[in-house]
């Protein structure tokens, strides 16, 4: 094979691959706990921190999709969210803010939702 072709080859590739990934459906934030009850967030750009007392949620659209997943052995409870033990939900939420226990804190305190 060419190199021309070759070329040609991974650039179709390569384009392929970059309007995939940009057009996949995914949630705008996604909470995922961790065996033991600790959770982490990650924001639709992939940057992961702690669970925290306050969740932001931006995206596009006049709703915002949240997927929470339960890794852990137990039933957690994220504020308005409530997932089985080894579940996987996606809740689909309109602008605003949400609060309420949380099961998955660090300090098992509250936890709040900015919906923006």
């Amino acid at each position: 094979m060419n190199p021309a072709r070759l070329g040609g080859i991974t650039g179709l590739i390569v384009l392929t691959a970059t309007i995939a990934w940009l057009t996949w459906p995914r949630p705008d934030t996604l909470i995922r706990v961790r065996r033991g009850g600790i959770a982490e967030v990650t924001d639709a750009l992939g940057r992961t921190n702690p669970l925290g007392d306050t969740v932001f949620v931006g995206g596009s659209g006049a709703r915002r999709t949240i997927r929470v997943v339960n890794d852990d052995t137990v039933k957690h409870q994220l504020a308005m969210f409530t997932i089985p033990a080894g579940g996987r939900t996606d809740y689909t939420v309109p602008p605003g803010t949400f609060g309420g226990a949380c099961s998955a804190h660090p300090t098992k305190t509250q936890l709040t939702f900015v919906i923006r």
